[in-house]
């Protein structure tokens, strides 16, 4: 029997390795819905291919060329309303890939409409971990991280009690400035930052990692998914991105996950979970196990992952806050208004000057609004301080 399937971000790096998966495995899926941000050409492309019951395109303005070119069976829908529609239709399957905070409302549609949300948006669960995980039980709806470490952890973790864990990790490539110095990094381009030197990702994305600020979203993130605290959450630096994840036990057993840098074998697990399904999708064999090496991340040097920890720790808005500024901070330096060194500089003027003088912040946000609410304030502190030059 076919498993449905829906993908939001198709477009995207984690939606094109979805679709890779799909075209092998046709007979195994049915296509429920589609969505992109703009990408018109490839999603009709995409509709064309797989014929799915619902495509919505979240740029008004391409609306009427999307519904010009599918055949009337399709649905086509348009903006977040359209969006957050095709999220209510039921599929067993959903990828969450929509990249930041705009993901959120079509997840919580989805959170309460399917059996399964494969999840690779870390900034919904950063903001909004609280709200997910109470929706997710409520709903009996199993959420699976298909980012590689946290879907590590996910695997290494799937039967055994979080009772009996006593610390995991979460590895870092290190990104592409690791050896760099202060002084080196001062004069950092977006031309190199976005170049990974292993993982071939998003723009956005490939900045967290040269900062380490998607380590420390990936802490919060695994405080959320696993409910565990700061303190059992460490970072390594693992070079040769082979280590996925890590999981001491309390008794003193620790637990790896290995395999090659890929996003597919995480998003295959997800679409096969409970089973694990044989797999040819560059197997790694016990050579690649030869000369790794790992190191706890120095904290110190890297503000980006105390200051998450930070976030964590007091709570109530300041994950969100965080994150927020970190999305103004990374676009403003992909767009060469600020240094690369000014991004944590931003997030921490912004957490300094709102976080730690409202007296809501420690308060948990439990409704989508007050989210958006808290989110908009940092986004327009990070603003204002850029502006004015922080």
């Amino acid at each position: 029997m076919k498993k449905s399937i829906s993908i939001f971000g198709v477009t995207g790096s984690v939606g094109n390795s979805t679709i890779e998966l799909l075209r092998k495995n046709k007979s195994e899926f049915d296509l429920v819905s589609i969505t992109c941000n703009e990408d018109i050409d490839k999603i009709i492309s995409l509709a064309k291919e797989f014929d799915p019951k619902i495509v919505a395109i979240a740029n008004e303005k391409k609306f009427k060329e999307l519904k010009k070119n599918l055949p009337s069976h399709i649905k086509c829908l348009v903006g977040t309303e359209g969006i957050c529609e095709a999220a209510s239709y039921e599929s067993d399957i959903v990828i969450a890939s929509i990249v930041g905070l705009a993901g959120l409302r079509p997840l919580i549609e989805s959170i309460k409409s399917s059996s399964i949300i494969a999840i690779a948006n870390k900034e919904c669960v950063v903001s909004a971990g609280s709200l997910i995980k109470k929706l997710a039980k409520k709903n009996d709806c199993k959420i699976i991280p298909i980012d590689s470490e946290h879907n590590a952890i996910f695997q290494i973790l799937d039967g055994k009690s979080i009772d009996d864990v006593s610390k995991i990790f979460l590895t870092a490539s290190g990104g592409p400035f690791y050896n760099f110095s202060e002084e080196d990094m001062k004069n950092i381009t977006p031309k190199q930052a976005i170049n990974h030197p292993v993982w071939k990702m998003g723009k956005k994305i490939s900045v967290d990692s040269a900062t380490l600020m998607n380590k420390g979203l990936e802490i919060i993130e695994a405080h959320y998914l696993f409910e565990l605290p700061s303190e059992s959450i460490d970072v390594i630096i693992h070079r040769q991105s082979i280590i996925h994840g890590l999981v001491l036990m309390k008794n003193g057993s620790l637990f790896g996950h290995f395999g090659r840098p890929s996003m597919l074998n995480p998003i295959d697990h997800a679409l096969s979970w409970p089973k694990v399904k044989e797999n040819k999708i560059d197997p790694i064999s016990i050579s690649d196990l030869n000369n790794l090496s790992v190191e706890i991340v120095d904290e110190t040097k890297y503000k980006s992952i105390s200051l998450s920890r930070l976030a964590l720790e007091k709570g109530g808005n300041l994950p969100i806050f965080l994150n927020a500024a970190n999305e103004i901070a990374v676009n403003a330096f992909l767009n060469n208004k600020i240094q690369f060194l000014d991004i944590v500089k931003i997030i921490d003027k912004v957490i300094e000057d709102i976080g730690h003088c409202d007296n809501k912040t420690l308060e948990t946000i439990s409704d989508i609004d007050g989210i958006f609410s808290a989110d908009n304030e940092a986004r327009r502190k990070a603003l204002e301080s850029i502006e004015l030059g922080f």
